[in-house]
Formats: C-alpha cells, sequence, structure tokens
C-alpha cells in the first residue's frame, strides 16, 4: 500500500548501471509528483528517468503522491501546494478534457498545464464484435457504455447523437470500477467500455479471439475535440516563482530525456516499468488492465512511445501548441463558455514554460 507519499531517492553516492560512481552530493529540491493512474507504461518516460537517474541529475528528488480517486488529481495538487508549498513543488497529470471543465468550474485550484506526454488522447470505446450467442441481446434498444466516474458526462455528451448513425437506440453511460472494465464487457454486462489504446485494448486482444473486438477512437466521434494526454499541470504560484519555475522546467527536462530513452529502447523502457511499479509497492487494485506477459508490456509501451513522439516540436517532445489547445478547450467548454463569459484564450495553459529554444 502507498504511505501518505512515498520518496524515490538514491543515496548520496551509488553506483549507476554502468558501474561507475555517480556523486549526487549536492542538494536537492522535492518535487511531488501525482500520477493519474497507476505506474504503468503511459509513464515509461518518468520510469525510465528515474531509473537512469535523470531526476537526481537534474537536482530533483521525486516524490509520489498517493493515487487519487478518478477526477481528484487537481485537487491533490492543490491540496499538497497548500500544505508543503513553501518547501516543495508540485506537479500532477491528467487528460485535457477532464483538466479544462474542472478548471472552469473551480477556478481556486489555480493550476496550469505546462506540457503533455500525449498529443491526444488514447482515449476509446471497444467493444465486442457481435455473435449470435450475445448475453446482452443485439435488439435491446439500450446501449450500454461502461466509463469511469470522471468521464461519464462527456461520453454521454459525445454519443448524445447516437452510436453508429442508430438514433433509435438509446445510449446509456454508466459509471463503473475502473479495475474490472475488461470483466465487465467480457462477460456481457456492458456493451461497450471506455479504454485506452495504449492499455486495455492489448489486453483485450490477448483473451478475446482474434478480431473480437471493435475500438472506437474518442478524438473526432461525433465532432468531439478532446485535445491532449497526460497533461503535466502545475500551481499558479509555483509558475510564478523564478526558482520553483526553474525546478519545473529541470524536471520536464529529465522527464522527456526520459522518454527520448523509451523510444530508443522500448524493452528497456518496458523494464524500468517494472522495477519502478517494484519499488512504489503498487496497488493495483487487482485491476484486470494488464496482460502479464512481457511482450504485453514492451507492446504498451511501444504504443504509448508513438502518442509521445507526436508531441515533438524543435528540439523537445512534449511541447503544447497553444492554437491546438485552445480549439480542444473550446469544445470542452461548450455552452458553458457563454455563461461565465471568460476569456478562453490560453485558459489553463502557461504556454512559455516547455518550448522549443529554437
Amino acid at each position: 500500500m502507498f504511505q501518505s507519499a512515498f520518496k524515490y531517492r538514491y543515496p548520496v553516492l551509488h553506483w549507476s548501471r554502468n558501474r561507475q560512481v555517480v556523486n549526487y552530493a549536492r542538494t536537492l529540491n522535492t518535487l511531488s509528483l501525482q500520477l493519474d493512474y497507476y505506474m504503468s507504461s503511459q509513464f515509461a518516460g518518468i520510469a525510465s528517468a528515474m531509473t537512469n537517474q535523470l531526476y537526481e541529475k537534474n537536482g530533483i528528488d521525486l516524490k509520489f503522491l498517493p493515487i487519487c480517486p478518478v477526477g481528484h488529481e487537481m485537487n491533490s495538487v492543490r491540496n499538497n501546494a497548500n500544505g508543503e508549498g513553501s518547501s516543495e513543488v508540485s506537479i500532477g497529470s491528467v487528460e485535457q478534457n477532464i483538466f479544462i471543465p474542472m478548471l472552469y468550474k473551480n477556478p481556486n485550484l489555480r493550476v496550469k498545464s505546462v506540457a503533455a506526454m500525449f498529443r491526444k488522447t488514447p482515449l476509446c470505446l471497444t467493444s465486442l464484435k457481435p455473435s449470435s450467442d450475445d448475453q446482452i441481446s443485439q435488439n435491446n434498444l439500450e446501449y450500454i457504455v461502461g466509463a469511469h466516474e470522471d468521464t461519464v458526462h462527456l461520453i454521454n455528451r459525445i454519443l448524445s447523437s447516437g452510436i453508429d448513425g442508430d438514433t433509435k437506440k438509446q445510449v446509456c453511460v454508466k459509471a463503473i470500477p475502473r479495475s474490472k472494465k475488461n470483466t465487465l464487457l467480457t462477460t456481457g454486462e456492458v456493451h461497450a467500455i471506455q479504454t485506452y489504446l495504449t492499455t486495455e485494448v492489448p489486453t483485450l486482444q490477448r483473451i478475446v479471439s482474434s478480431g473480437g473486438i471493435e475500438n472506437k477512437v474518442l478524438e473526432g466521434l461525433n465532432g468531439a475535440k478532446l485535445g491532449y494526454s497526460q497533461v503535466l499541470f502545475a500551481p499558479e504560484e509555483d509558475l510564478e516563482c523564478n526558482f520553483k519555475r526553474e525546478i519545473i522546467q529541470s524536471f520536464l527536462d529529465a522527464t522527456f530525456k526520459g522518454w527520448e530513452v523509451a523510444i530508443g529502447d522500448k524493452e528497456s523502457a518496458a523494464k524500468s516499468v517494472e522495477e519502478v511499479r517494484a519499488i512504489l509497492g503498487l496497488n493495483d487494485e487487482n485491476n484486470d488492465h494488464w496482460d502479464s506477459s512481457f511482450s504485453y508490456k514492451v507492446e504498451s509501451v511501444g504504443l504509448c512511445n508513438n502518442f509521445v513522439k507526436e508531441t515533438f516540436q524543435g528540439d523537445r517532445y512534449g511541447v503544447i501548441n497553444p492554437s491546438r489547445w485552445n480549439e480542444a478547450t473550446e469544445w470542452l467548454l461548450g455552452e458553458e463558455k457563454n455563461v461565465g463569459k471568460k476569456n478562453i484564450e490560453n485558459f489553463g495553459l502557461d504556454a512559455t514554460i516547455w518550448q522549443p529554444s529554437h
């Protein structure tokens, strides 16, 4: 189980993987990180940065906040900043499609996005291909979709005009435990589930007969513009303090150098994920998202790498393009933006902290 916070720390003097002594005697600055999911292939860049001591080399003592309920990542970062604000930097990860509506409704969170690990979301709807012995009748006019509680509203909106052009079939999106999604689908309790192309989908491909699943990517479905995924965000006050701003930039530098390592060697990155998961004492809810084979882990890292590659601009990965960000923000807020009459240009975004150097 996670303790209140887990510090990932190498000794001041230790042996690196190339068997040479590395000295990190200088003072390290503490940075608390809130992941929006368990340590997995989605964070292979972070894992690779950890096992290659890139954070320490950049002067960072990386600490992990406990896994929080879905949709609570921004609150967790805000609470940590309020409690430890003077002594450490806080960063979280979340999808833009969660970040924007939540920040708009609760501006007191006072956070801004600074970079993104994925240029677009791997979110999709996965269903079993129809067969004559479906446990849920194909003639049933209700189409049940299982989703995380923080995306029920979003998926309801995307599917408001129906599934596959069938306006007669009533779509019912309901919150289900994220730890049992695959099982609920394969046992016929729902028609479709919210999945990631990088995670649950390759698992389902291994447990369902070949060609037995169908995936509908949510980006672009019925006009949806969901923007970036695995967005990294920080408290506004940390971004306004020059010293902490430099720490955030050092964290981003190490993180995306970690992704360079993962992109260059997905097998090694998969091993790094395994190593870091063991170090963190990961409690994975006994979830059914992951296949246990190493080949699955390598495939999953490779799929994540493809999403990271799309963020490359100039001389670095992870860059957020303000125009793309604003376009997604416009769609995500929908009619809400007309209620508050706020200026939504670069809303929730610090577009200057992580940009190409040329």
